[in-house]
């Protein structure tokens, strides 16, 4: 019913992504496999929505109001099965913004943050650029399936100069969902040392083969001391309207927010914002169930292709986002070898050492787009590869 095989041409449009592409890749009008926003036409539900929010011709300072907060609300309770309330809800203008907030409200400064790297980019900035510490819990793979160090998390949540903690769930870039059991243990281990959860949970919508997500709002045990912060902009395409949806039960925490959000003035949202996403949590579920069956079936193609012509390489099997986590450590290369080897491949990836020290080696691949656009990337990297083989005596 809906188009994911046509690829939009997005050049000279400001796009981050295609704008901002190595020179060769650009002139060559190829996709980009990097920043998370996808290929495909947003549903048309939400363009009709833009159409007739630009008609009506006046584009003032706006806010959140009853619809929509009801249509949030009702897309919570129709797709994943919890009601989020009203008196929990705040907006702000992108999630990476609320990190930044929420740092500077939950953590004094010198403390550390704890992530569990290889994770989200941003996540190090909103500490540091915040005048707090990273303080990394690294995921562990094994057997080719990432693991949460929980022996290592207690430690952590025990030191004196840690109070607060940015979950991943699902997580960027490795693709897990995290089982219900892993977040108990998290739940539990930060609610017994004091230190509060900030769970990104942007992708959770999109669920691959049958996952299930569980978000921190559905544990009683924990409302008090979490925050979950979700947003249109990955389910929907639509990261460009910077609008995003916070939910704090605990009132204290919540005033403490939202003061924090008034003095960076953040208060409105976007006229757009608004009707898009009345019309995204409102109309669009066929839309997403279509928009997944294509991911899947593009991470089909990738772990075929992976396995039968670059076995050496090995896939992270992912169970959401529409990232692929691809190691690449077999070849190697150090970080600038590889990244060079990929522009030289006319592909621009997001390589793995910018999610942490423990991403160097991989590299992520943005599988939101048609699939022949992939195939033609992947054939692009098998080019770039052989020679690496030949010279090895690997091929």
């Amino acid at each position: 019913m809906y188009d994911f095989t046509t690829i939009v041409d997005r050049k000279n449009t400001g796009s981050l992504k295609w704008d901002h592409t190595p020179e060769n890749i650009k002139k060559a009008g190829l996709a980009p496999l990097s920043i998370a926003d996808m290929e495909f036409k947003v549903a048309p539900q939400i363009t009709r929505a833009i159409i007739k929010a630009a008609e009506h011709g006046v584009y003032g300072y706006t806010g959140a109001d009853d619809e929509y907060y009801n249509a949030v609300r009702g897309y919570y309770i129709r797709r994943h099965g919890y009601e989020v309330k009203r008196e929990w809800h705040t907006v702000t203008g992108g999630i990476v913004p609320a990190l930044s907030l929420a740092v500077k409200t939950f953590a004094r400064p010198d403390e550390g943050v704890i992530i569990q790297s290889p994770v989200y980019t941003p996540f190090f900035r909103a500490i540091e650029m915040n005048g707090r510490k990273v303080a990394e819990n690294r995921l562990i793979l094994k057997d080719g399936r990432y693991e949460m160090d929980l022996e290592n998390l207690e430690k952590l949540c025990a030191r004196d100069d840690i109070h607060l903690m940015i979950l991943c769930s699902p997580h960027n870039p490795v693709g897990r969902v995290w089982r219900e059991e892993e977040l108990l243990a998290v739940g539990r281990i930060c609610k017994k040392h004091g230190v509060f959860v900030l769970a990104d949970e942007i992708h959770c919508d999109i669920l691959l083969n049958g996952a299930k997500h569980h978000s921190f709002l559905t544990f009683d045990e924990f409302l008090d001391n979490c925050m979950v912060c979700t947003a249109m902009s990955k389910t929907f395409n639509v990261a460009g309207l910077l609008c995003s949806d916070i939910f704090i039960p605990n009132r204290e925490r919540y005033d403490s927010f939202t003061l924090e959000k008034m003095r960076s003035m953040a208060d409105t949202v976007p006229y757009f914002a608004r009707a898009v996403s009345i019309a995204a949590h409102n109309d669009c579920d066929e839309w997403i169930d279509e928009m997944i069956n294509a991911i899947e079936a593009n991470f089909n193609t990738f772990y075929g292709f992976i396995g039968a012509r670059l076995p050496m390489l090995k896939c992270i099997r992912a169970e959401g986002t529409y990232l692929a986590w691809l190691d690449m450590r077999a070849l190697g290369l150090n970080d600038e070898e590889q990244k060079k080897m990929h522009v030289d491949a006319y592909l621009d990836l997001d390589e793995g050492y910018i999610f942490g020290a423990n991403g160097s080696g991989f590299a992520r691949w943005n599988l939101a787009l048609p699939e022949s656009e992939l195939i033609k990337a992947l054939e692009r990297l098998e080019n770039a590869i052989k020679p690496i083989l030949k010279k090895r005596g690997l091929i």
